[in-house]
């Protein structure tokens, strides 16, 4: 699996709203504790709080993945606030730290305020994974995924390293999304020179899509290591926009 090669790693999912960071924050964390690496799983989605890593505090416990989440300033309002032990993921010894990080440039404000932290690491330690759904806005074609990117990349102060294809319509996907993100994430891995690190969906599209470049011949640069995901964190935007967060609770999207 791409940036699980050694014992140190720094591993930044960033991307726009949907684009399925949390989930694969959440996939490569398990991936890294699985492989015997002390593990941090960091919570820096400040944007979305639908959406959250944290939801997954109890399994990642069991798992042994050492969770920081942002601090919430009362119950039942989300006002949040940033978790001062994230200053404690850049000390020695931590392991392999991931961190799951707001939806585009406002959210990778969030990050920004890291910089002097991350700018002493070593350049190999430090992945940062920009997430590109083309299904989602923003990030439909390679001219709207670059704006994005340079968007974060001033937002938070680093510079994107890899491109991941996570194209998907939550329970509705098909091979046809992952095609979509193959031609955004092409485009855009030429004009910038970033690689594609990797094409991730769950096991039916992924395989067709896998099927289809075989097929079509596709360049395996612009599709990297496939990434079969399972869904951890179950969500219905069909029901989201039709009733909202609170009547969506417990609303299952599997098909």
């Amino acid at each position: 699996m791409p940036g699980l090669d050694a014992d140190k790693d720094y591993l930044i999912f960033v991307g726009n709203f949907g684009s399925g960071k949390t989930e694969l924050a959440l996939h490569f964390a398990y991936a890294a504790a699985a492989a015997g690496l002390p593990t941090t799983l960091v919570d820096l989605d400040i944007i979305n709080t639908y959406f959250r890593a944290s939801e997954q505090q109890e399994a990642l416990a069991a798992q042994g993945i050492r969770l920081i989440t942002p601090g919430f300033a009362m119950a039942n309002v989300e006002l949040i606030t940033i978790n001062p032990q994230i200053y404690s993921v850049f000390a020695p010894g931590n392991g392999t730290v991931v961190f799951d990080v707001g939806g585009d440039q406002i959210g990778s404000r969030a990050l920004g305020q890291y910089w002097n932290y991350f700018a002493k690491l070593p350049p190999s330690q430090l992945k940062v994974w920009l997430v590109i759904n083309p299904q989602r806005p923003l990030s439909a074609t390679p001219e709207q995924a670059l704006a994005m990117l340079r968007q974060i990349e001033q937002s938070s102060r680093l510079l994107v390293t890899g491109l991941i294809n996570n194209g998907n319509l939550s329970y509705e996907s098909s091979n046809d999304d992952l095609i979509a993100g193959y031609e955004v994430v092409s485009r855009l891995s030429l004009k910038t020179g970033i690689p594609v690190v990797a094409t991730s969906g769950e096991q039916e599209p992924l395989s067709g899509f896998l099927a289809y470049a075989r097929e079509r011949e596709l360049d395996s640069r612009y599709i990297g290591e496939p990434l079969f995901i399972h869904p951890r964190i179950e969500r219905n935007w069909r029901s989201l926009s039709k009733f909202g967060i609170k009547k969506t609770e417990g609303r299952s999207w599997q098909k």
